[in-house]
Order: C-alpha cells, then structure tokens, then sequence
C-alpha cells in the first residue's frame, strides 16, 4: 500500500516537472522569438507581404508620318485546371467546348475531345491551351462552357503578359529591332532609354495562393510610361524597298541582301530592308546586314579612288590611260578587267563608265606607289577607317590597310582601287555617295525626328549632323558627279537609263572567297547612287550576297535599284510640281492685290493664305500677331497706310 502511494507520488512529480519544462522552453521561444529571432520574423513576412514591380508601359515607335511602328499590347495564356472542373460539369459541358474551339482555335474537334478527355484522367492542374491570345478572342473563350465558371470551378487559368508588335510584320523588322533578352537591336535598343519608362513599385499581401492584395503604403511609386518615338521610316518607301528587294532576291536565289533610302539635304533614312534566306527557302528580316556586314566594296569604291586623284591634282578628265587589253601585270599578279570591250585609251570618265580595273589600277598606282600614305590621307579624312557613330547598335567597324603595317605589300594599293583588301558595310558606303549628291557635304544617317512624351514634344532631331563640311573642292565634285551620270547613261549601267528618270551612280561586283582554291566562287552584287542625277533628293545603295544566278551588279543589284526610283519618281515631281504651284498662286494673289515690298507702307493681305504671307511679312521687317488659321479675313492697319517704327500688326484667319 505504502510503495504504491510512492508510485503515484513519483508519477505527480514527473507529469510536474514536465509541465514546468513545456512552461520554461515556450517562455524561452517567445522570449528568443521577440529579441533575437529577426530571420524568421522577416520570412514570415516575406511570405506574406512583398514589394511587387508595376511594369511600365512601353512608349510606340510611329513612322514619319504618325502611324505605329511598333506599340505593346496585352496578350494573354490559357491553362485548364482539370482538377477544378467536377466530373458532373465536365461531361455535361465537354461536347459543346469542343465545338466552340474548333472555330476559335482553328483545329477539329476530335483533336479536343481526345485530348481534354485523356489530361482529365491525369489529372492535369495546367494544361496549356492557347498562347498570345488577343483580347477580342479572350472575351469569347472566357464564356465558353466549363470556362464561364472560372478558375475555382471551371479551371479557367489566366496570364497575362505585355507583348511587343510591329504593324509591319516582316517589313523592316530588323531595322525597328527589339530590347529583352536577345539583347539591344534597332530602333527599339537604339532609343530603349526613352522607351522603356520607370517601373513603379507597391506594397501587397497574399490573401490566397495566387491572389495578392495591394496595401496602401507611403513608399508606393507609380510607373512612368514610355516616352514615344518617331522615326524617319516612311512606310511607303520601306514597302516599296521591301518589294524590289524581295522579288530580286526570289529571282536570283540570293542568300541576303539589303537596301538603304537616305535623304540627300537632311541625312533621314526613310527605308531600311533586310532580307535573309531561310531554311524554308523564304526571306525574312533576321539580321541588319546593311550596318553590321563588313565586306570588300568592290568597284563601288572606284569612285573614292578617282576622286582623291582629281583633288590631289593627278588626273583630269582629258589624260588618257592605256589598258594595254585589259590586263595589267604586277608582281607576279595579273588584274583584268571584267568588263573589256576592246577599248585600250581610256580617260578617267571612261575607266568610271566602263569599270575598267586596269584603268584605276594604273592610274592610282602610277601617282601613289612611292607615297602610297597621301592616298590612305583621303580615306581616312573621309572617315572611312571610322566608325558613323549611328545610335543604332551593331555597326561593324571599317578595315583601311596602312601602308608599313602587317596587312600592307606592294599590290595592296592597287588591288584597293577596285575594292578588294579593304572592308566597309552598305551604310559606310552610302553616306559617301550621299555627300557627293549633297555638293560635298558629308552628314550623319539620322533615324528618328522627335521625342514625344503623352504628345508634348522633349527632344527634336531636325538639324543635319555635319560630319565633314565638304569631302572635296567643287571642282572635283562636278566631274565625279559627270562620271556617276555617265556610268548610267554610256557605261555598266546603261540598259536602265532612261531619260523620263534619269539617275546617278555605280555598279560593283565583288568575288568572296576567292583566297579558297578548289571551291566555286561566290560574289556580292552592289549598286550605289542618287536620284535625280541633278538635284538628287535621294541617295540609295542596293547590295545582294552570293546570288546563283547572274552575278553582275547590273544583272542583280540595278534592277532593284530602277525600280525603287520608277516608284519614288513620280512622288518627287508631285511635290515639285505642287510647291510650283502654290508659288504661282501666292505671286498672283500678292500681284493682284498690289503688295507693296516697302517696308513702311502696309499691303492688302486680304483672303491671302496665312501660312503663306506672315513668314513673307515678319522677312520684310513686319511685327505681326495673329488669331485663328486659313486666310486673312481682317488687318489691323488699312492697305497703304504708313508705319509707325515697331507698330505690331494684327491679322485675323480664318478657314
């Protein structure tokens, strides 16, 4: 009895004790928890609560003439929760889905029926259902049976994210470019610091698995949207560029090729095509050939040899070269002219004309070969060993050999005055050919006109950038000038002149791989030039890669080249035509109305176009406010009244 009154005493103690000890190690955890324990209290609240990034809104990129390049949109996934729907709802229902997807998603029925009926066995909780889905199409499938329950009930599972589109698709795709995770490429990495805006952020707490709540918090930021870009791109020219090149490369079998549309006067590229063969034996815009490909000009750069010989006084047009046949021997190396016709004494002009190799050659070599350095002293004041300096990543730099290094022997000099051992992209071309049709001035490709942010304009790019004031005396530039027309009118490009759109310029035709013996030989197929040959608004260099057939600048790059210009042509002589015009028009309005040029006496502007006469006005010396737009309808001073020193005059307008 005593020892079990002892066993029910130890028994007491024990359950005691072991209470006390569950009272000290939960006092020492809610102790441990509140002073030291700051890691666990920070994941319970990072599970919890989180600071989320607000994506900001891309800005647009428009064309010249205000319509969208290329604008983000919301797209939209679909995934079925299988494990969501209840047996009852999915038999009931599977049958008229299946129907409703057929005509949304464009595949059969079956295909859905099968395949819905073996992920619900699976139990499958995301099933992928459609990607990249519009909004028009989201809102339908949404209401389609099983779905219209939602995601508790009817499995409907949606994500959205925010894509980038370019309304042209593949025309100029490249040129417009993109930014994320490929990388910066065109227009879109180009100017990505304008575009991309300022991600705001914000408190929120999880109130499900999924779900978050946003909380109000003073550290809340808004996002910044995107500011809008608009770029020099003239849809017209870009398509019109696009075709030409498209339907020659489709004709030659060629493996790529470019096409680049530069204003002459302001610099603005309004066309920029690439074009690249596929796998699938299409042509799609998958790489900007026309900044970043590096090659030997070829017989484009004839014209950069001329004329450093015209401005350092080595030739003149009168001077004759003999081609001996065609053939010139030097070192052990023979250069022959692709194009010989059976004439031997040729002056400048027509070595241009006919693209005699022996001809430049000769001429280069003869005036250069012991000072070969004043000869580089052209190129590189003409930065053509730099880089242009464009915003648009990728531009490869130029290669010019110096004469003493690695890279230079004694035919190097005259195997680059027809291009070879030498290398410059399309763009790097172009702007040369750009300053001879622009009196000699050199300026800088310019691809975006302004920013604009919620319309309000914050940066403009309107002037020319001036990168060389004049490439060459006056002088020289008139006979080179005369020798591009001519290689159009009399020389390589002569089937395609035409005097209803005459145009300027050089062929060039480039071997490729000609260092590898034993493999067929590939060439690069180029045509350079402005339009009209005199005023030229446009300059413009076509260049097609590795052609099967023909090889010939003129049998591949002219053609597209002519017809780019047949298109372009008629929209030039418009605006002609129209500035004409209203010049006529306003001489006859001022002339009929008796407008004095005399600066103190004030004329009869009645029912003259506004836009027209206050500019002439305020030139002439006049102050003038004005209300309203269209013509004059009232003047503040009576017509042939007298001025008064810095009297304002006012005009009324009206439509």
């Amino acid at each position: 009895m005593k020892q079990k009154r002892y066993v029910l005493l130890y028994k007491s103690y024990l359950i005691g004790f072991l209470f006390i000890f569950i009272a000290i190690l939960i006092i020492f955890n809610l102790f441990y928890i509140q002073n030291y324990s700051k890691g666990y209290k920070k994941s319970v609240i990072e599970k919890t609560i989180r600071t989320n990034l607000i994506k900001a809104k891309r800005g647009n990129i428009y064309a010249s003439d205000s319509s969208i390049l290329a604008m983000s949109v919301i797209r939209y996934d679909i995934h079925i929760d299988f494990m969501s729907i209840s047996d009852k709802l999915f038999k009931e229902n599977i049958y008229s889905l299946c129907n409703s997807l057929e005509s949304l998603l464009k595949k059969p029925k079956i295909f859905f029926y099968k395949k819905f009926i073996y992920e619900k066995k699976r139990g499958n909780r995301y099933f992928l259902l459609a990607k990249n889905l519009d909004y028009p199409h989201f809102k339908i499938l949404r209401n389609l049976p099983i779905f219209n329950k939602g995601q508790i009930r009817g499995g409907f599972i949606v994500e959205k994210k925010i894509c980038r589109i370019h309304t042209l698709e593949n025309i100029g795709k490249r040129t417009l470019g993109y930014d994320d995770h490929r990388g910066k490429a065109g227009l879109e990495g180009a100017f990505s610091k304008y575009l991309k805006g300022k991600d705001g952020r914000r408190l929120e707490q999880r109130i499900s698995f999924k779900i978050w709540k946003p909380l109000k918090s003073e550290n809340e930021v808004n996002p910044e949207d995107g500011k809008d870009v608009y770029s020099t791109i003239d849809i017209y020219l870009q398509d019109i560029a696009y075709h030409a090149l498209l339907q020659e490369l489709s004709i030659s079998q060629a493996d790529h090729g470019c096409v680049i549309l530069m204003d002459v006067k302001s610099g603005e590229i309004p066309a920029m095509i690439n074009l690249e063969k596929t796998k699938k034996n299409t042509y799609e815009d998958l790489r900007n050939f026309a900044i970043w490909e590096g090659s030997e000009p070829g017989s484009t750069f004839k014209t950069m040899a001329i004329l450093a010989a015209l401005e350092d006084k080595k030739i003149d047009v009168n001077m004759v070269v003999n081609t001996k046949g065609g053939v010139m021997k030097l070192k052990g190396k023979k250069i022959r002219d692709s194009h010989y016709n059976g004439c031997v004494k040729m002056n400048p002009k027509k070595i241009l004309e006919l693209s005699s190799n022996v001809g430049i050659a000769r001429i280069i070599h003869n005036n250069y070969k012991n000072n070969p350095e004043k000869f580089i002293k052209h190129l590189r004041k003409w930065r053509l060993d730099k880089k242009i300096g464009i915003d648009i990543p990728g531009e490869s730099i130029p290669f010019i050999p110096e004469p003493g290094k690695k890279n230079w022997s004694s035919i190097t000099l005259p195997w680059m005055t027809f291009g070879y051992n030498l290398k410059l992209t399309p763009l790097q071309i172009l702007i040369f050919y750009n300053a001879i049709a622009n009196q000699g001035k050199m300026i800088k490709p310019l691809f975006i006109r302004e920013i604009k942010y919620h319309g309000k304009s914050i940066k403009k790019y309107k002037k020319p950038i001036v990168m060389i004031p004049s490439i060459a005396e006056k002088s020289s530039l008139i006979k080179i000038q005369n020798m591009l027309e001519g290689v159009v009118k009399n020389g390589t490009a002569k089937k395609y002149y035409n005097p209803e759109y005459p145009y300027a310029g050089k062929t060039g035709t480039t071997q490729l791989n000609y260092w590898m013996k034993g493999r067929p030989l590939t060439y690069n197929s180029s045509f350079v030039g402005y339009f009209p040959a005199k005023n030229p608004k446009y300059s413009c260099i076509v260049v097609i890669s590795k052609p099967e057939k023909g090889y010939y600048g003129i049998e591949v790059a002219v053609p597209v080249f002519d017809q780019i210009v047949k298109y372009i042509y008629p929209r030039i002589e418009r605006k002609i035509l129209n500035r004409k015009l209203k010049e006529n028009l306003l001489n006859k309005i001022i002339e009929s109305k008796n407008f004095l040029i005399d600066k103190w006496i004030m004329p009869n502007v009645i029912s003259i176009p506004g836009k027209e006469i206050i500019p002439l006005l305020e030139n002439k010396g006049f102050h003038i406010q004005y209300e309203g737009i269209g013509k004059v309808i009232t003047q503040s001073v009576k017509p042939g009244k007298k001025l008064k020193k810095n009297q304002i005059i006012f005009l009324k307008l009206e439509e």
